[in-house]
């Protein structure tokens, strides 16, 4: 009860930054006229910082258009996690949330982004290199073969591991431990002989409450979400693997059945404070308190040193690279191509790193 009671108080401080950024903002802009629509996006578990702007688009939608174009966010209810991606093509909804892991051999290139150790320092550098990469034809031809367009990315903070038992002295041990730790995080972790599993977010805490997992990686905000620490004695910080691919998609059809002044709107919304800027001052707020709260809350820090993040980065990172883009030229792509196209808009955009 007193891990629940510390994280608990300080997750209602991020949702008072959601809902200070997503409402009045749009009042004072021009309406936008057009005819009735209606969208169902679906998502998946509860409210919280990696959602921000997607709480924020079903309150700034509305309020922008005098009641005319609405979205509504259904929890969990209109599809399961990896469903989200062939119901979505199917036309059940007209929008939905993806992690590219979550869709082995469907977007297998977007999960370029999700390769560990990755240069990319910040959100902001997060956003823009992932805008710039998902405008290579072979992603946008990924999405079109499930009718499907991208629209924004959830920016996943990097990740950490919050775990059960003793925690590890070394990375040596990781060997064996059974840990959530999606796609190309998952190859990492078994460079140093850790047993990944993809399991989907809404199950980590029942399959470690059952046993089932012995630690799981999450950015820090998920574990407050999804209360890992509840389970967990431990946690790393600095360990910081990298991000993973997770973003909102639109119905191809639905949104070419938009009106224009509606596809503006959508596009003016990630640009305006409701949008990016408030999503990611929503994570910045989770990521930076988490640390602190888990130590209050009785779990144990492990604070990864820099010789022990260059072993993990150099068992873990190149290594995995280099895999990953021979198992892309395996699926008929060119991987060095893509690989080269990730660290030319990690270049390009590194003014922005934090």
């Amino acid at each position: 009860m007193e891990k629940k009671h510390w994280v608990n108080r300080a997750l209602g401080g991020f949702a008072a930054i959601a809902l200070l950024s997503g409402s009045s903002l749009a009042m004072a802009a021009k309406t936008v006229d057009g005819p009735r629509v209606h969208w169902d996006y679906a998502l998946w578990g509860k409210p919280r910082a990696i959602t921000t702007y997607l709480t924020n688009l079903e309150k700034w939608l509305p309020e922008r258009t005098g009641g005319k174009f609405t979205l509504q966010i259904h929890w969990g209810t209109l599809s399961k996690p990896r469903a989200v991606l062939d119901n979505l093509k199917a036309g059940s909804f007209q929008g939905g949330a993806f992690c590219a892991s979550y869709y082995p051999g469907k977007l297998s290139a977007h999960t370029g982004l999700d390769l560990p150790f990755l240069p990319i320092k910040g959100l902001n550098m997060l956003r823009a290199v992932t805008h710039a990469y998902y405008e290579h034809p072979v992603l946008k031809k990924e999405m079109q073969r499930w009718n499907a367009r991208f629209y924004m990315s959830s920016l996943l903070p990097l990740y950490e591991i919050v775990g059960k038992g003793d925690r590890p002295k070394t990375l040596s041990d990781f060997k064996g431990m059974r840990i959530r730790a999606l796609g190309q995080q998952g190859k990492a972790m078994e460079k140093l002989g850790a047993v990944p599993t993809s399991v989907p977010a809404p199950e980590v805490y029942t399959s470690m409450d059952r046993g089932l997992l012995d630690a799981v990686g999450f950015a820090y905000y998920a574990h407050q979400s999804y209360r890992t620490f509840e389970l967990g004695d431990w946690f790393t910080s600095g360990l910081a693997v990298g991000s993973i691919a997770c973003g909102s998609m639109f119905n191809n059809d639905d949104w070419n059945a938009l009106p224009k002044q509606y596809q503006d709107l959508l596009l003016e919304f990630r640009d305006s404070e409701a949008g990016y800027p408030a999503h990611i001052a929503a994570l910045e707020a989770a990521e930076k308190s988490t640390p602190a709260e888990f130590v209050k809350a009785g779990l144990t820090e492990w604070k990864v040193d820099k010789s022990e993040r260059a072993e993990f980065e150099k068992m873990g990172g190149k290594p995995v690279w280099e895999d990953w883009a021979k198992a892309m030229d395996k699926e008929g792509y060119d991987g060095q191509d893509l690989l080269k196209s990730i660290f030319a808009a990690i270049e390009k955009h590194k003014a922005l790193a934090d």
